[in-house]
């Protein structure tokens, strides 16, 4: 990995950290316990996502990155705004997730293009995100964000 990899593995870090940030809000206000339970899994895979390529960009001498953005964090902020006063609190954070769910998926998608190869780390990565694309927008009733 050369450090211009460090550097696009750590932006995608960041971004999984925001989007673990999103849905952890979204498990402490949904209310479907079957929604919960998908919430847990999806948090599982992203903490699994985002160890697996903190630990690559170690593993290559670098120094991974821990947190995400402040962008996120507003994104964190004006989700929980905009879904308390949803009239369908849990569909309005599903709806929520499967967009930002998407951009992360998107950017996984871009950073694969880019290389002009597969990156054996980034393809693993790609895999699950595919699985929680298609579960959030199957709950969103979307096809594709």
């Amino acid at each position: 990995m050369s450090h211009l990899d460090q550097t696009l593995f750590n932006a995608l870090i960041r971004r999984g950290i925001d989007d673990r940030d999103l849905h952890r809000r979204a498990l402490e206000r949904v209310r479907d316990p079957a929604l919960q339970i998908l919430l847990f899994e999806n948090l599982q895979t992203l903490d699994s996502l985002i160890a697996d390529l903190q630990s690559q960009v170690r593993a290559d001498g670098g120094d991974p990155a821990q947190r995400g953005t402040s962008t996120g964090a507003l994104r964190v902020m004006l989700a929980d705004f905009s879904t308390r006063f949803a009239a369908h609190r849990d569909t309005a954070w599903v709806q929520c997730l499967a967009r930002h769910e998407c951009g992360l998926l998107h950017s996984f998608e871009r950073q694969l293009q880019r290389k002009g190869r597969a990156e054996a780390g980034l393809s693993r990565q790609l895999d699950r995100l595919y699985g929680m694309h298609r579960d959030m927008h199957c709950l969103a009733g979307t096809t594709h964000g």
